[in-house]
């Protein structure tokens, strides 16, 4: 049978061999785990083909298969290739993504002393000294400890001492496979037995000699017969040693169940009926009903305004997929979006429902993977990687706000799960939904030249106006010598909307509380010793703070450049608008919802009710409010700052200006009063903020096509970015200096490919690293078939450099990434 060894090194991505013995026939399938024996050492491979007996003397058998059923289907296997070939990433990289949470797993070399450590440090030589230590080390925990612990205290020169010890006989070493992070649950159920339920019948006398039995007994027969005891401590009904005493007494049996951990056991979902839907809409879903009945795949992009009624129409669609006995997937941006479509989905489906993303705990997760396996579940709602939940006949994917570049994953592989997506629904025959206001540019010109069917929703449900939007144009308010963080305009406004009983939603898409802390003196501005940026200040914690490293200071009294003290906190962010909002209303209520307020698993949902239910007049956050919002009393949108994205150094800037600006000022006037949005600016002539005031999307797509097809960029070619990092800038320079030579040479010649660079990244060091990067234009990847032996070839050169200068390889990376979504 074919094995990937679980690595992420390219020199070992291949299949190997194994064969499986006798013992072990009837446990391997493909998308098993197993235990394989590779070099001198054991590894933990993928199945994922069987194969013919190759013709050779002898093939090694695998040691194990590692207690679970298989992990992935044979369409995932194919699914993994495709995204190992198409993002260049090593296939095992691939296939841990369709991994159940938590249950990865690998096989740890034990290293044991078994004589007498006297003994041992008898046999070593007087010079010695490692070989003291490793003993020593054992001796001190319980004669055992696993080799990477050993190569982590002391270095990279222990195997070879291990080796020398173990050869006379003092050593062993074992291969261990250690448990799971999660497991499976275990419920403590209780149950009434036959001598329970004869003392419950003699009530009068079994009341009066024990009311606390009693009333546990009653409880147990109300309930069928048995509770779980976590139920029954809710509903205060005994306490712990009521419950032992009436077990040692036999009154009721205690057993222990599989059981799952139940996601919303302490929320309710409101029953919503099912929308009457609009010519628009019902255009749209007779078209994507058309295809699911046809059971051919395809792909649809949904462009719709805000509060057109996206939603309604990706539910009636699921809705017909369920009833053709599929399942399906929608995916989400952001995490904060989750609780209110988990709300109308829940709401509308049930129990078919579930949910992936990472702000669940590892057993919640595992639990929930279990019931879609399972066939509990039959809808999976979540982030990018629910897109790898195991679906028996899939059907529809729906990739809500498909333009968001949350969407893309930011370690290897790189994929972005649109494009994944589309390769998923070949593979299953299933339909993929892209639904946005405002989709990425990428994907309007796949629709408009046939490659997705163009769906348009052109107005709001009921007909309710877009909101009218309102610039004020800061530059006149410095002039005049009164800058304001919240305009006279905008003041005024949200004090309309309080006298009104009505919300609003203040956004500025940069948390903390200022941008950077300056030196009045000498101008000297903070900056990360990790990182090429400025240190931001958090006004709550009262430190300076990397949101690139995490590193963190307590503003310092003396600058350390002049040695003043007089500093000023330059910039806003969320926490300086809430304190300004205070000072200017006072009585106005608001939650902040950004980064540092939904730490904690629940905050999403919290927050969100907190201010649904009117207990607060305004939101304030960042991107994460900006989209999916749906809250009916909430009539005024104040943006803080429009040109937060318009600077930064990437060919996307305008697009993502533009999207932000329509998507969150789409999240006001959704019930029955109109809305306005106020938006702040320095720059109100830009053509990406005049088209989202103006709701113009065609006005926008059309300039920012011509201007991408004009300096060929995407969709007109496609791009790889690849990042050289090193904690040296000159190892960093030599590098990539080196791989550019190597990448001109292979490309030479090649019709429309063009090399970018080397040069730094507008990011120039991160956490400590230094970062050159390469881009690569070509018109098609078919272009770059010599990449792969390019990768490879500076792998070789990587070794080598690292070795002739005394470096680890560590200490220099690349970081390869197809399409990439920012070039920062």
């Amino acid at each position: 049978m074919d094995v990937i060894l679980d690595s992420a090194s390219r020199q070992l991505d291949r299949p190997f061999t194994y064969a499986v013995p006798p013992a072990l026939h009837d446990s391997v399938e493909v998308g098993s785990m197993v235990v394989i024996p590779f070099s001198n050492s054991m590894h933990v491979g993928f199945v994922i083909d069987f194969c013919e007996r190759p013709d050779l003397a002898k093939i090694r058998p695998i040691v194990d298969v590692i207690d679970e059923p298989p992990v992935f289907s044979r369409d995932m296997v194919e699914l993994c290739k495709w995204m190992a070939g198409y993002y260049l990433s090593p296939l095992s990289q691939a296939l841990r993504l369709v991994l159940p949470p938590g249950r990865a797993r690998q096989v740890l070399e034990v290293i044991e002393l078994i004589e007498d450590p006297r003994q041992a440090l008898g046999k070593t030589g007087p010079r010695a000294e490692r070989e003291h230590l490793i003993i020593a080390a054992l001796a001190e925990s319980d004669n055992m400890l696993p080799l990477r612990e050993l190569k982590s205290r002391f270095g990279k020169w222990v195997p070879g001492v291990v080796r020398t010890i173990e050869s006379r006989g003092s050593l062993a070493r074992r291969f261990v496979v250690p448990k799971p992070r999660v497991s499976g649950l275990e419920i403590r159920m209780l149950e009434i037995s036959e001598a329970g339920k004869q003392a419950l019948a003699e009530n009068s006398e079994m009341r009066k000699r024990s009311p606390a039995k009693y009333r546990l007994l009653q409880a147990l027969a109300e309930n069928g017969g048995e509770a779980s005891a976590v139920d029954l401590k809710q509903l205060r009904v005994a306490s712990a040693s009521t419950v032992r005493a009436a077990v040692d007494a036999g009154l009721i049996i205690e057993s222990r169940r599989a059981g799952l951990r139940e996601l919303f056991a302490n929320r309710s979902f409101p029953v919503e009926e099912r929308h009457v839907l609009n010519d628009e809409q019902s255009s749209a879903l007779g078209d994507v009903v058309r295809a699911l009945e046809a059971g051919e795949g395809g792909a649809f992009l949904l462009h719709g305004v805000t509060g057109s009624g996206k939603t309604e129409v990706y539910l009636q669609a699921i809705d017909h997929a369920l009833k053709q006995g599929r399942s399906c997937i929608v995916l989400v941006p952001e995490i904060a979006l989750t609780p209110q479509m988990v709300q109308r989905f829940k709401g509308r489906l049930g129990k078919d429902v579930a949910v992936l993303h990472s702000k669940l705990g590892l057993g919640e997760r595992y639990d929930q993977w279990r019931g879609i396996r399972e066939g509990r579940h039959r809808v999976v709602i979540g982030a990018r990687s629910a897109l790898f939940a195991p679906m028996d006949d899939l059907g529809l994917i729906v990739i809500d706000e498909e333009h968001e570049t949350t969407y893309k994953e930011g370690s290897a592989p790189r994929y972005n799960a649109g494009r994944v997506a589309l390769e998923l629904a070949r593979l299953k025959k299933a339909l993929v939904i892209y639904g946005s206001a405002t989709p990425s540019i990428e994907s309007r010109f796949a629709a408009e030249n046939g490659d997705f069917s163009y769906l348009r929703l052109n107005r709001r449900i009921d007909s309710r106006p877009l909101p009218n939007a309102e610039a004020v144009d800061m530059r006149e308010l410095r002039e005049t010598g009164t800058p304001r963080l919240i305009s006279p305009r905008l003041a005024t406004a949200l004090a309309g909307v309080y006298k009104a009983g009505e919300q609003a939603i203040l956004f500025l898409n940069r948390r903390g509380f200022a941008r950077f802390l300056q030196c009045h003196g000498c101008g000297h501005i903070f900056q990360c010793p990790n990182c090429s940026v400025s240190l931001c200040y958090h006004s709550r914690e009262g430190h300076l703070l990397c949101h690139h490293c995490d590193w963190r200071a307590v503003p310092p009294f003396i600058c350390p450049e002049c040695g003043k003290g007089e500093h000023r906190y330059t910039g806003a962010g969320t926490e300086r608008v809430e304190a300004e909002l205070k000072r200017l209303l006072p009585a106005m209520k608001s939650i902040r919802m950004d980064a540092d307020t939904t730490r904690h698993k629940d905050s999403h949902w919290d927050i969100l009710e907190h201010f649904k239910s009117g207990k607060a007049q305004v939101l304030l956050g960042t991107q994460m409010i900006a989209k999916g919002l749906d809250i009916p009393n909430v009539t005024l949108v104040g943006i803080i700052s429009a040109d937060t994205s318009l600077g930064l150094p990437d060919f996307r800037a305008g697009e993502r200006t533009f999207q932000l600006l329509t998507q969150v000022s789409g999240r006001a006037g959704r019930g029955a009063r109109h809305g306005k949005v106020i938006v702040q600016t320095f720059n109100p002539d830009h053509y990406a903020l005049r088209a989202a005031m103006a709701g113009d999307e065609t006005a926008f797509y059309e300039r920012e096509i011509g201007l991408r097809r004009e300096v060929n960029y995407p969709p007109f070619c496609r791009l790889i970015n690849l990042v050289i990092a090193a904690s040296s800038q000159d190892h960093a320079i030599d590098v990539s200096e080196w791989m550019g030579r190597l990448l001109s040479q292979a490309f030479a010649g090649k019709a429309g490919v063009e090399l970018l660079g080397p040069a730094p990244a507008p990011l120039s060091r991160i956490k400590g690293r230094y970062r050159y990067h390469l881009t690569l234009k070509t018109p098609s990847l078919g272009s770059l078939s010599g990449l792969d032996a390019c990768l490879d070839a500076y792998e070789s050169f990587r070794s080598s450099y690292c070795r002739e200068r005394g470096l680890e390889k560590e200490s220099i990376s690349l970081i390869l990434d197809v399409d990439p979504v920012s070039m920062l």
